[in-house]
């Protein structure tokens, strides 16, 4: 029980339960006893979250054998006399919460067969009387439970069960409701359960009951009785609450609140009104918050503090007053805390850490009120009271009124004394950073980070206060960088005095060394005296010597400061990006790019910002590689100059000669000037081609025994604002560069000489190479590249190599090869050459070549590699000095935004890479690019046209038709065309006129036209075009079938064998490539062609110059892969027309490999072909072919084939022959109408049948032959032919399908012939 009337009672704290009270149970000897108490009181295999969910709020008590209840009182019959010496009394909640239950339950070990059942009934009603006697006049519920080993069974069936338990209620004296069987089985839980439930019903009639009761009680008070009249509404509220009616209890509570109002208050009652007014807000508050609207409960709270926020009571006490009021805070922040707990959201401008701060800050003035009244109490001639006298005697039974009598001035003196003094023994400090610290936690949840800093300041002030000076230091420490940061230089000031004060009494000698070098700073707002102490305090550290007099130290703290100041770790790191103000360091290189053989020097400018001079040890500059900042070294200045201001600094830049000073230990800088130091070492010490980066400037300052390392980074930050005149900004006065780069040499020249031919003219030889062209480079051509490498400098190179790649962007069109030997075209996407060993001032070339399908300018990548013998053992000397990484502070670990920048600009200046291969070994290689402009070699076109040279959109099977290519020469030089021929697929056929290649003599230059006629068929549609595995399955087959059978199994099998789509003749040989390449077998895959898009035919039968595309080959098994292992994984491909094609005839055959630059070809075009040229240039032996793909058309099947026969020359008056064969390409009978029709000049005379009428049967031909006799010379008309059906015969043809006939004939027959004279006249 709590009897301090400024804190709450533990009992009101609790959420009431109804208490149900055992007996009978002896858990301490009794397993099974044990087992049920487990069970109801929840720990038996349960957890507390199953126990919330499914279990009654019930409370068990254990009472013991002779259990002595509270007697009740004599009841009233009037209260009209009655006055009440307070309102609520003390006892009352422990009463009902923990001492008389509402109801009382036996539990006995009887069974119903039981031998000695007799005597078990007649003890079992003793103890039942025994009970009833005690709780006499009292409304508390009895039940009887037997305890039994087996379950019961149904109702009606043990007549011995019934009979003995109407026996057992009759003597006992108590009705069968109150009688329960509980066995102790393995289902004891699900009985627990049932009874609990019982149980639970018998309290809420109790609590009724006794509600009604108090109700009736309330209900006889009269209006004089206010007192009695909060007390039962909040006994009603309390017993609504042990029944679980919070809304009805939340009512009372609420009634009796406003019934205090009632209530005159004065300093004699103002504690216990405010005692009980705590009560009702804190059950209020609470119900609010469960009942899930806390907006009312916040308002309910801010109300009630507003109403006794000025009732203090005796000023003596008034401590007392605030001790009050931060408990109310506190209590309410606890009860938001658990509101959120349950789901409730807060914001930053209301959550329970403003109240636990409201509460702290209560606290603090309790502590200034008590120091104030006992000043005033006990300083009076009255003898101070015992502390140790019992706090019992200082309050009454009922809560908020102390035991003084009334009017009488000296006890009540005594008892203020009294109070006084044991006020004076609380510890408000550990008080005050709870609740702070409480408060600061809730602060950083909700983002109050400002806010939270104060706290934590009001905190450590606490921690000072209570004498924990080393607690206060932590926290002071800890928010001294925020402060820093955001510049608030008054509260920055007072923090970092505190702070200093705190490691002071706390002998910390690393922060008083850091905040006394802080605190020198003119942020911080103090006079140049005190500046002038802390620098002499501060020079007493360094020395080994506590920073104040003896005299005034105390001994506790001067065996603290001498026992740190022989255990300090010296030096103290300072970090000065942190701690500004103090001293400014700026170091930059005197050059950008240094030579290996060149001297290295480095400027550090310092100048000290303060108004009292510095005495520094010495000052260094830690240098590290860009690229391996592990590498790290360190400079020390040993020269410097003074300048009063920066324009002499500014001037001494252009000076020739400057004078140089030796730089002293702990020399003396005064404040406002500028010394310049200057630190220089070897640069050959340093790797080459490295990037040295200023890391860290580092500043000693103290002595050898305690020294300060004052820290910064080389990150030069410019001033947010800039000064109107030049002389203020230290960047717009000196260059600053952060990175010097240590150049590498590179001992390898090179001459390139593109094309073919030899330049006479003299040639200057520089490192980086030269590069002449002689002739322009065409596509399809092999192009020669020969590069001439000499080694200018007196050093022996081994494993010189030269390694050429072509762009990402270009390895679709663009490759390289070093032999153009017959049958060796082979060509890679990269190729390297193995030059050899190169001594002293020696040379050697290395031939190459590049063959291009795009008109583009190639800028091939070339990388030139040497290794070298070298002596690794001199890097690094005396002057600059290995440094290890552990000394590195966090503020130099990162690289600056605008150092990498310019990093990354340096890593520009020199394309040379150097790699070390051991010890001894190092490679050396260098990146260029060549660049070579490709022009067109020539530009094609082909149209197909039919036999009587009219334009072919569609082809027929088994028809003649004409394929015209025509080449104009785009080459900007003179060039030899060798020969021309084409390659056709399979599938189609050639006449022997095309086979006759086309000789070329002549030189041909830009704008000079060939063109070529081919005779093609095709016997076959698309969907019937055979490929390389049909003609394979085709051999191995035994038996000949008939041509009816051999085209029905084609068609039936087309669709089974699980070959790629017919329509090309290259699809199915793409996915055979494919895998050819995967598994490095670079079989005849070729290269053709120079365009960049492969298009159908148009209207015009134009074709672009196509090329063969690699179907299903993906390009990364194609072209080489990049890297060191790309020579290993090298793809090649051969570029030989003549080697992509499955040869099955004279020209003739199925083509391997297509590749093509057109991802998006389409598959539906069929490729009739290629056409190559092959060609030089004058006076080369190296050929060269350009290749151009031959789309084709659609191929139809016909109602009729026709081929027309007739004599190459014709005189006159010489008879000749005109054939006509009729072929039937279908299943069906054709019945066709002949008819030959003479014109009407008779300049023919022909023999023959003039109208005939013919049948083909199936797949079967048909000859007409006519005897023609010219009589004319020149061109003459030739007898027309026309065909129709003969819908006599096959009544299912009509005269529109005689119209395809007749586009048969005229694109089959000729129509004029060329009549010779004849030789005999």
């Amino acid at each position: 029980m709590t009897i301090d009337g400024t804190a709450l009672p533990s009992e009101l704290l609790v959420i009431p339960q109804p208490l149900i009270g055992f007996c009978g149970l002896d858990i301490a000897r009794q397993v099974v006893h044990k087992s049920i108490w487990d069970a109801f009181s929840g720990t038996l295999q349960r957890k507390p979250a199953d126990r919330e969910r499914d279990r009654a709020a019930v409370q068990y008590k254990l009472l013991p054998p002779n259990y002595d209840f509270p007697v009740a009182k004599p009841k009233r019959v009037s209260y009209e006399w009655y006055h009440p010496k307070g309102i609520l009394k003390r006892n009352w909640m422990l009463k009902h919460l923990h001492v008389l239950p509402s109801v009382v339950v036996l539990f006995q070990d009887i069974e119903w067969n039981d031998s000695q059942w007799t005597e078990k009934q007649v003890q079992c009603a003793a103890i039942v009387q025994a009970l009833k006697n005690a709780l006499q006049e009292r409304n508390t519920r009895l039940c009887l439970v037997l305890l039994q080993k087996s379950a019961p069974l149904p109702p009606g069936e043990d007549m011995l069960a019934a009979e003995r338990a109407a026996s057992l209620t009759t003597a006992c004296g108590i009705t069968s409701k109150m009688l329960f069987i509980l066995p102790h089985t393995e289902h004891l839980m699900g009985y627990t359960l049932r009874l609990e439930s019982a149980f639970l019903d018998m309290a809420q009639s109790y609590y009724a009951l006794m509600s009604k009761r108090i109700r009736t009680h309330r209900d006889q008070l009269s209006a004089a009785h206010t007192s009695l009249k909060i007390r039962h509404q909040f006994k009603l509220g309390f017993v609504a609450e042990m029944r679980q009616d919070f809304s009805t209890a939340q009512k009372h509570y609420l009634q009796a609140y406003a019934n205090l109002d009632e209530i005159r208050i004065n300093d004699g009652n103002c504690m216990e009104i405010k005692t009980v007014a705590g009560f009702l807000n804190y059950k209020m508050c609470r119900l609010m918050f469960k009942l899930k609207i806390p907006r009312d409960s916040i308002n309910q709270f801010i109300v009630h503090v507003d109403k006794y926020k000025s009732r203090v009571g005796f000023k003596d006490l008034a401590f007392e007053h605030h001790a009050w009021l931060s408990t109310q805070h506190s209590i309410f922040a606890e009860l938001f805390c658990e509101a959120i707990k349950n789901g409730l959201p807060a914001l930053q401008i209301q959550h329970p850490g403003i109240y636990y701060q409201k509460a702290a800050e209560y606290v603090i003035k309790r502590r200034e009120a008590a120091k104030q009244a006992s000043e005033t109490l006990l300083s009076s001639s009255l003898n101070p009271t015992d502390a140790s006298q019992s706090q019992a005697n200082l309050y009454t039974e009922f809560f908020g009124i102390r035991a003084v009598k009334t009017g009488d001035p000296v006890a009540e003196q005594q008892m203020n004394m009294q109070l006084c003094e044991l006020e004076r023994n609380y510890n408000h400090s550990a008080a005050i950073i709870a609740l702070l610290s409480q408060a600061m936690a809730q602060f950083k949840i909700y983002k109050c980070l400002r806010f939270r800093k104060k706290l934590a300041i009001d905190m450590a002030e606490e921690y000072l206060l209570s004498g924990d000076h080393a607690k206060a230091l932590t926290l002071y420490s800890l928010m001294l960088p925020d402060y820093r940061d955001e510049k608030w230089s008054t509260i920055f000031s007072d923090v970092l005095l505190k702070t200093l004060r705190c490691a002071l009494l706390s002998a910390s000698v690393a922060d008083y060394v850091a905040c006394s070098i802080e605190a020198l700073s003119l942020r911080h707002h103090g006079e140049q005296k005190e500046r002038v102490l802390l620098l002499e305090n501060l020079w007493q550290v360094f020395q080994s010597v506590p920073p104040m007099p003896q005299t005034q130290l105390t001994p506790e703290l001067q065996a603290l400061w001498g026992n740190a100041l022989s255990t300090v770790k010296s030096p103290i790191q300072i970090d000065l990006d942190k701690v500004r103000d103090v001293l400014e360091l700026c170091a930059t290189f005197q050059q950008v790019q240094l030579n290996n053989h060149d001297v290295l020097q480095l400027h550090l400018i310092v100048r000290v910002l303060t108004d009292v001079p510095l005495r520094i040890r010495n000052f260094q500059v830690l240098l590290a590689d860009a690229n391996n900042p592990q590498n790290s070294y360190k400079l020390e200045a040993l020269k410097y100059m003074c300048f009063a201001n920066l324009l002499q600094l500014r001037q001494s830049q252009q000076a020739e000669r400057l004078e140089l000073k030796t730089y002293e230990k702990n020399m003396r800088l005064e404040p406002g000037c500028y010394y310049q130091l200057l630190c220089s070492t070897e640069a050959h010490q340093f790797n080459e081609n490295t990037q040295l980066r200023i890391v860290r400037l580092e500043a000693h300052m103290g002595t050898d025994k305690i020294a300060a390392l004052l820290t910064c980074s080389a990150n030069y930050t410019r001033q947010p604002f800039r000064h109107h005149t030049r002389s203020r900004d230290l960047d717009d006065n000196v260059t600053i560069n952060p990175i010097c780069y240590i150049a590498p040499t590179f001992h390898l020249s090179t001459q390139t000489n593109l094309g073919h031919g030899v330049n006479d003219a003299p040639v200057s030889i520089t490192a980086s190479g030269t590069t002449i062209s002689t002739t322009t480079m065409l596509v399809n051509e092999y192009y020669p590249v020969v590069s001439t490498i000499s080694n200018p400098y007196n050093v022996y190179l081994q494993n010189v190599g030269l390694h050429i790649s072509v762009p990402v962007e270009l390895r679709n069109s663009v490759f390289l090869t070093t032999d153009v030997s017959t049958g060796r075209q082979k060509l890679h996407s990269q190729i390297q050459i193995d030059v050899g060993e190169l001594s002293a001032h020696g040379s050697n070339t290395a031939t190459f070549y590049i063959f291009s399908l795009v008109e583009a300018d190639i800028k091939l990548q070339q990388r030139l590699s040497y290794t070298l013998d070298v002596d690794r053992s001199a890097a690094g000397g005396s002057v600059a000095a290995a440094v290890s990484q552990s000394t590195t502070p966090n503020s130099s670990e990162t690289t600056p935004e605008h150092v990498k920048v310019i990093g990354s600009s340096l890593a520009a200046i020199s394309p040379v890479q150097i790699e070390y291969l051991d010890e001894t070994r190092l490679r050396k290689s260098r990146e260029d690019t060549l660049s070579v402009k490709c022009v067109a070699d020539f530009k094609f076109s082909a149209r197909f046209y039919t036999l009587n040279r009219r334009p072919l959109t569609q082809v027929y099977r088994g028809e003649n038709f004409l394929l015209r290519a025509n080449t104009e020469v785009l080459a900007v030089d003179d060039v030899e065309i060798l020969d021309s021929f084409f390659i056709c697929d399979h599938n189609l056929v050639q006449s022997n006129y095309s086979f006759k290649r086309k000789k070329y003599t002549n030189k041909y230059r830009a704008g000079d036209q060939l063109e070529s006629v081919i005779v093609l068929r095709t016997n076959a549609a698309l969907q019937d075009w055979l490929t390389a595995r049909d003609l394979e399955r085709a051999k191995s087959e035994d038996g000949a079938t008939n041509k009816f059978m051999s085209r029905q199994q084609k068609t039936a099998s087309s669709g089974n064998i699980g070959d790629p789509p017919p329509l090309t003749a290259t699809a199915a040989a793409g996915g055979f490539m494919s895998k050819s390449l995967m598994a490095k077998i670079p079989t005849s895959m070729t290269i053709i062609s120079n365009s960049a898009a492969l298009q159908p035919m148009s209207g015009s039968m134009q074709s672009d110059d196509g090329k063969l595309s690699l179907s299903g080959a993906e390009e990364s098994a194609v072209l080489p892969a990049s890297g060191q292992d790309a020579p290993k994984s090298m793809r090649i491909i051969f570029n030989k027309a003549l080697e992509a094609v499955q040869a099955t005839g004279h020209h003739r055959g199925f083509i391997k490999g297509v590749y093509t630059l057109d991802a998006a070809q389409s598959s539906t075009i069929p490729k009739f072909g290629v056409f190559c040229i092959r060609w030089r240039r004058p006076g080369v032996k190296e050929e060269n072919e350009s290749k151009f793909i031959i789309s084709g058309l659609d191929i139809a099947e016909p109602p009729l084939n026709i081929y027309c026969t007739i004599e190459e020359k014709m005189f006159v008056k010489m008879p000749m022959a005109f054939k006509v064969v009729l072929k039937n390409p279908t299943t069906h009978v054709l019945h066709l109408i002949t008819t030959l029709a003479i014109s009407k000049s008779d300049n023919f005379i022909c023999s023959g049948h003039k109208q005939l009428d013919v049948s083909i049967m199936a797949y079967d031909e048909k000859e007409l032959v006519y005897n023609l006799y010219p009589l004319q010379v020149g061109w003459q008309e030739l007898p027309v032919l026309t065909l129709e059906y003969n819908t006599k015969a096959d009544p299912q043809k009509n005269d529109s399908q005689n119209v395809l006939l007749d586009e048969l004939v005229q694109r089959a027959l000729p129509k004029r012939v060329f009549v010779l004279v004849s030789v005999e006249l």
